[in-house]
């Protein structure tokens, strides 16, 4: 398969979709939407879109923003499979017909997500309820026709699925430990900013010690179901 990412920050990367891309030989071209790189969907059987700092609504002040929602619909209309993450999947759910707006409060960390009763989907290999690690303050409104496949506490949209080929995760399992290591850094001023449900630096680092294997199994099944559709 050949798949191409786009990357919305240059330093919000695949992570462990590449090393998922690389074990199972699928090829895997990664773009900066900075770029304004020019991404044939001809070219490609599949598409991720990662997250980044910035808003999905601001396409029209933001041009880096509104190049990547065009790519979306583009792969979305050609009816490939479509995977997005953090920001991809709050893209992605404005591009059919859902919403995106701030939540009560920023979830940064090690938290659960809790899977619904939905069945036959793309995350038939997510046990009922997991440690996946998050970083962001908006939130998903479900988008009409779209199955909700999880939630945490307090955020009622983490994955959902349009369709047969298309998903969204707002929670990071992709994390590395390496992609990890670059949050901390870069983001280091929503930290120390603190809040219910912010953890610390020391504890983000602990948690992927505790979770962050299962998390490497659990997404390879998810995106090999995924690629698969």
């Amino acid at each position: 398969m050949k798949i191409a990412c786009l990357q919305n920050f240059a330093l919000e990367g695949p992570a462990r979709i590449a090393s998922w891309a690389a074990i199972r030989e699928h090829e895997l071209d990664c773009f900066l939407a900075t770029e304004a790189p020019v991404i044939k969907v001809a070219d490609y059987d599949a598409f991720v879109i990662m997250g980044g700092p910035m808003s999905a609504n601001d396409a029209i002040e933001n041009p880096d923003v509104a190049f990547a929602l065009e790519q979306v619909r583009n792969f979305i209309d050609s009816g490939k499979p479509v995977l997005g993450v953090c920001l991809g999947a709050q893209m992605i759910a404005l591009a059919i017909g859902g919403r995106v707006a701030p939540g009560p409060q920023a979830e940064i960390g090690w938290f659960p997500v809790f899977k619904t009763d939905e069945t036959g989907h793309l995350l038939d290999a997510f046990p009922a309820e997991m440690q996946v690690f998050h970083w962001h303050g908006e939130q998903i409104q479900l988008p009409p026709e779209a199955k909700l496949l999880a939630s945490s506490e307090i955020c009622p949209v983490q994955v959902f699925q349009w369709g047969e080929k298309c998903l969204g995760l707002q929670c990071h399992i992709e994390v590395s430990k390496e992609s990890l290591t670059e949050f901390l850094r870069v983001f280091a001023d929503e930290v120390e900013a603190g809040g219910p449900t912010v953890q610390s630096s020391l504890e983000m680092v602990e948690g992927f010690a505790t979770y962050g294997d299962e998390c490497e199994t659990i997404v390879n099944q998810i995106l090999d179901c995924w690629i698969a559709s």
